[in-house]
Formats: structure tokens, sequence, C-alpha cells
């Protein structure tokens, strides 16, 4: 039986999101989980995930349509030949929750709530029901946080001679970030000094334990800052409002330049891997991102950060943070043996004790 998959709301205040790109074919089988297109608004992108593996069948829209929230994004079955509900049945219109009118959106954030808690009384959940769940189970409003105003940005004005050109997808992703960091995050930075020769010691043996090609000595450091996350969950999460978010997988971000593409490869579920495990994958990432071949599931969703630029030389850099994360570690060209690890971290919810203990960690190589 055929299933729909349905429009995510990506922020409270909007109801309706743009179609930017269908990754899957039909009749392709899809696995449960795996990104079959992607929305946006005007502040974020947001992968459309199989909610349980099946064949794709159709997509109901185009790229570059806007499409209501909630609404049918297209539709899976259990086969490939499986007929796609008439739009005007119960069963392509109904939804598995009513989705939030834009004011009752901000009344449910308000009172701590989720859209699933409140009954609606009708197609869409309005302020009437949200107001009347909380009187009846007597709900106090949550203490507000202090909120920074972000200023508007002035349109751009000058007289100096120019065209314009559209930025492309790789370009309006660094956008999105840069304006995270920029907007939202409050960042910090600090650095210590550490002995490199330490670990380009244990990495040698662990290369040639392994038998491996490269020397796998950053891939080794992103893999000890996975294990950091086991003494203190903390480093691996963000904030919204007032609530502290500490996700569960451990998704490292790894920072790949491709040409003049600039990528932050994500490995999933990285605290469920062995060191050599981890190493031989981190590689398949970097070689998909040479060849520019990186699907959306390997660039989205990093919870934490590692980046160096110790290929150019580079002594000192102080990174900018991924999108709802509080950690990026920088790693640069040691000089005489000496490096510098460096880290930039989200301040509300990590303090530079904080930052320097995860760096004091990094320093040096487990057997050290």
């Amino acid at each position: 039986m055929p299933f729909p998959l349905r429009t995510p709301r990506v922020n409270n205040n909007d109801d309706v999101v743009r179609l930017s790109a269908v990754f899957a074919k039909p009749g392709a089988y899809i696995k449960e989980g795996e990104v079959v297109a992607e929305v946006e608004t005007d502040k974020a992108t947001f992968g459309v995930e199989a909610t349980k593996a099946g064949y794709f069948l159709k997509c109901l829209h185009d790229v570059g349509d806007k499409i209501d929230v909630g609404s049918v994004l297209a539709w899976m079955g259990a086969t490939a030949d499986e007929a796609i509900p008439d739009s005007n049945t119960p069963s392509a219109t109904s939804q598995p929750r009513a989705e939030p009118t834009l004011k009752a959106a901000l009344l449910l954030r308000r009172y701590g709530l989720k859209a699933d808690d409140v009954p609606a009384s009708g197609d869409r959940l309005s302020v009437g029901d949200v107001e009347s769940y909380v009187a009846t189970h007597k709900i106090k409003p949550r203490k507000a946080s202090t909120t920074t105003t972000v200023p508007a940005i002035e349109a751009f004005s000058s007289d100096i001679d120019a065209k314009r050109e559209a930025l492309s997808a790789i370009e309006r992703g660094m956008l999105r970030t840069v304006s995270w960091h920029s907007r939202v995050a409050v960042p910090g930075y600090v650095e210590v000094a550490y002995d490199a020769n330490a670990w380009d010691s244990y990495a040698t043996t662990f290369q040639k334990e392994h038998k491996l090609l490269l020397n796998p000595v950053l891939s080794l450091m992103a893999y000890r800052l996975v294990a950091l996350i086991e003494s203190n969950p903390k480093y691996n999460g963000t904030v919204d409002g007032d609530e502290k978010i500490l996700y569960q997988p451990v998704n490292i971000g790894f920072t790949v330049q491709s040409g003049e593409n600039l990528y932050l490869t994500v490995l999933a579920n990285a605290q469920q891997l062995s060191a050599n495990e981890f190493v031989s994958r981190l590689l398949e990432l970097q070689k998909a991102a040479m060849k520019n071949k990186l699907t959306p599931a390997q660039t989205s969703g990093a919870t934490i950060g590692f980046t160096s630029m110790a290929r150019w030389g580079v002594v000192r850099h102080q990174p900018v943070l991924a999108p709802n994360t509080s950690l990026m570690v920088a790693h640069s060209s040691p000089v005489n043996g000496q490096g510098a690890l460096g880290a930039t971290y989200d301040h509300r919810l990590l303090s530079g004790a904080d930052a320097v203990a995860a760096l004091n960690f990094l320093k040096s190589p487990p057997e050290a």
C-alpha cells in the first residue's frame, strides 16, 4: 500500500517551504532514513527522509515550487508499480497530525509544547486549541529567555560597475553556514600548543599496523574528538532558545577542499566505529568529495567539527562553526615539531574552560 512523504516544517515561522531538489528517481528503492528531497526557506535547508523503506513512486511537485507544510510531497510504496492515490481520496488528504498555524506554533513554543501534544479541533491546530489545552492542564509559560535582536541587513548599494550572478549550491551552503555563525552563535576562540611529534609517531605506528597507504594523523585526531563525547556529551550539542540540545549520535563534520569547493563532509554515527573503521570511512568521504560526488546526507547533520589548514602551511586559523554545533576544532601546520590546536566554540553552551579542556584532551594521542 502506498504511503506519503509529507512536507516538513523547517522553521516555526514558515508555513510554506520551497522544493530545492529531488534526489530520488521514480521506481528507485529507498532505505529508511535516506534523503529523497530537499526543501528550504530563507533561513534554512532541510533534507526530507524516507520514514520507512520502500519504492519511490512520484514527487507531486517540481523543483522551485512553494509547498504547504504538512501537504503530501511525494508517494512511496511497497512495490515500484503501485498506483498513487487520487488527491481527493481521504487517504491522500488525511494527515498524521494537524500542523499548527503560525500563531499556534508561537504559543506552543511559549509553553514548551509540541504540536503532537495538543488535540486539534480542525484541519489546523489553532490558538484556541492550545489555549484550551493549557487551561485544562494548568500549564505555565516557560521563563522568557534573553535574546539579541539581529539587525536587518542593508540592501546592497554601489556605484561601481558590476554584474550579478546567482550563487552556486555550494556557495549558498557557505552563506547559510557563516550567517548562522554570525547571527545565532556567540563564538569564542581558544588554542593550546601541542607536541606534533607524538601524534606523528602514533599515526605512523597505526599506519604500519593496518597497512595504510597514507598517514592517518588527521583522521585519528578527529576520531579522538569523537572519543571526547563519551566523557562530556555537552560538546555534542547546541542551544535552542533557552533549551540545551544534546545529540545522541556523534556526526562529525570534517572539512575537505576540492578545487574551489569547500565541503564539510559528515560521518554519521561515528561513535559506533572502531578507529580503523573510522579512518576508512572518512577516507571514502574524502575521495567522494574530491570527485564532487557527495550525497546530501554526507554533507548535512554535523554535530561537531574538525578542520585543518596544514596542507597550506597555515600555522593559525579561526574556523567558522557549522550550524547547530558548539565546537569546531582547528588543526594547523606544526613548526619545528610544535603545533597549535584551536577551537571555535559557541559560548552559549560551552565556556572557555570547556574548550580548553577539549583541546587538552586532543593534544595527546590515546597511548601517549
